[in-house]
Formats: structure tokens, C-alpha cells, sequence
């Protein structure tokens, strides 16, 4: 989880491909068994089964997931790869709540996926064409961050954030293949436009939030408690989870009280001074080790 700072940005190294099923699992593990694929572009495509610029697309979204690292000589898994994609947890993403971590992975990385960091904390049209993105991404860039963009690079993130969320039937093969369209948190508009409305969403694993609480609380584990208008609509520079969940007010109370019912020991939420907040009850938790306790009663 990376918070929002105005000289660490980063658009449109996805080259254009929206994330796909097997590019996480395939790319793990063949980064796992050969640290320095990547280095040699022939090799990578064979291995992979892909062209270069896929390639490059695969080595992105890894670093953005977070489950691979790249900083530091050859490639390895981190432990939050390991506990996600690792053998004792969901190496073939077949769990849903899989994909609603990816998800949130990738929309509170606002260093390497900056306009997907954007569009989900911070873009609050419910209905909108691909221009309104574009302009409202423009303006925040514009007011933001220190460095401007330019358009087509912008445009290449709003496009590839819609195939990916919004995958349309018939236009191409990426509503078969891309994981995160069918969570339904971006959809496709009668009239050519696009929606992304807050609702209840009484259908998102409690595990879900209940991860990125604990992410949210290790950021800052000097803060006992979160305001529940911050989870719902950030401005702190922080993720908010009720927004990259697109979760209405109800809907946030909601789940958080199916949290606290699946994790009493964890959290509780309580009035102070008139202000509804979440507390947690014990240590700051790891975010890994709520992953793995997870995986294990599954």
C-alpha cells in the first residue's frame, strides 16, 4: 500500500494490456524458477507464450500486485507473493476473495498505478463517458502531482483501466479473460458510456475489507482508529477502502460489521466525540499474516 506523493507517479507502463488470468500465476512461478527471465527478452516470450510487448505488460503488473520484486538485482517472490500465489495459498486465483485483494493491491498502489489509484479514490462520477475520465485524470494530474503527463499517456490508462473492469462481450476476448471485470465494480453503459456506481455489495468477502483494514492500520500502526468517513471517502492521501470498493455508506457499515462479526478479536466501532470510527483491539496486525490465516482455514 503506497500513499499518494506529488513526485512519485507512474502511467501507462501496462502497455495497453489490461491484467489477465494466467499472467500473475504464469509469471510467478517463472520468475520463481528463473530469476533473470526478464532479462532476456527472446527467452522471456517463449516462456511466457507471449510477445514482447506483453512481456513488458506481465513484468508490470507483477510489480504492481506486488508480488514480485524487481528493485534490487535478480527478480524473487515477496512474501506477499508467496502467501497469495505461493502453494498454500491461491496460486490459480479460484477464490474470489483473491480477486478482490488483487484488486485492491492494484487501486491503493498509487506510486506504480497511479490512474488506477485515481479512478478508485478519487474519480466520484457514477455515470461517465471515456472523456469525462480523461479530464477529471487531467485535472488531477494538473493539481496533484509535480510532473504533468501527457495526454496519450493518460488516455492509455483510462482505456486500459475500462477493458479491464468494464470487459464488453463481443468487442474482444478480454471479457473471458480478465479477472477483475466480473467483481462489477466498472460497467458497461447502454448508450456507450460507463458506470461505476457505490451500492451495498452485500456479496464482498468480509476478508476483503478485513485485509485492507490491516493494511490501512500497518501504514500508520500509531493510529488506533480510522474514521469512518475516511475509509469511505479518503482525502488523506491514503487508499480509502470504501471507495476502491465502491461501497455506499450503508454498504460500508454494513461489511464492517460482518468484519468485526468474523474477526471480534480484530476491530470494533465505536462514537467518539459524534465521529463513527473503527478501532483495532490488539497489535497492529500483518497484513501477510491475515492473508495466510486465511488461506489455511480454506
Amino acid at each position: 500500500m503506497m500513499r499518494l506523493a506529488r513526485d512519485k507517479a507512474t502511467f501507462g507502463r501496462h502497455e495497453t494490456f489490461p491484467l489477465r488470468y494466467g499472467w500473475l500465476p504464469k509469471g510467478y512461478e517463472s520468475l520463481k524458477q528463473d530469476p533473470q527471465l526478464l532479462s532476456d527478452a527472446e527467452r522471456a516470450m517463449i516462456t511466457l507464450g507471449v510477445g514482447r510487448n506483453m512481456v513488458n505488460a506481465i513484468h508490470y503488473w507483477l510489480q504492481v500486485a506486488g508480488v514480485i520484486d524487481f528493485s534490487d538485482g535478480p527478480a524473487r517472490p515477496t512474501r506477499l507473493g508467496q502467501a497469495m500465489l505461493g502453494t498454500q495459498g491461491d496460486p490459480y486465483l479460484e477464490d474470489d476473495a483473491t480477486l478482490w485483494i488483487l484488486h485492491w493491491l492494484i487501486a491503493s498502489n498509487a506510486e506504480h498505478a497511479t490512474g488506477f489509484f485515481w479512478f478508485f479514490n478519487h474519480f466520484a462520477m457514477p455515470r461517465f463517458r471515456d472523456a469525462d475520465a480523461l479530464s477529471g485524470l487531467t485535472e488531477f494530474v494538473g493539481q496533484a502531482l509535480k510532473a504533468g503527463r501527457s495526454q496519450s499517456t493518460l488516455k492509455s490508462d483510462i482505456s486500459t483501466l475500462l477493458r479491464m473492469y468494464a470487459a464488453v462481450e463481443g468487442r474482444t476476448d478480454e471479457h473471458l479473460d480478465s479477472p477483475l471485470a466480473q467483481l462489477g465494480l466498472v460497467e458497461p453503459d447502454a448508450d456507450g458510456g460507463y458506470r461505476s456506481v457505490r451500492s451495498s455489495r452485500p456479496f464482498l468477502p468480509p476478508f476483503a475489507l478485513h485485509f485492507a483494514l490491516s493494511q490501512r492500520f500497518r501504514a500508520d500502526p500509531t493510529q488506533p482508529a480510522l474514521p469512518v468517513r475516511v475509509l469511505l471517502y479518503g482525502g488523506d492521501g491514503w487508499a480509502a477502502p470504501g471507495a476502491v470498493f465502491r461501497l455506499s455508506e450503508e454498504g460500508l457499515m454494513g461489511t464492517l460489521e460482518r468484519v468485526i462479526e468474523h474477526y471480534p478479536h480484530s476491530y470494533e466501532l465505536r462514537d467518539t466525540a459524534g465521529v463513527h470510527q473503527i478501532y483495532r483491539r490488539t497489535e497492529v496486525s500483518d497484513p501477510l499474516d491475515v492473508l495466510r490465516a486465511y488461506y489455511q482455514r480454506k
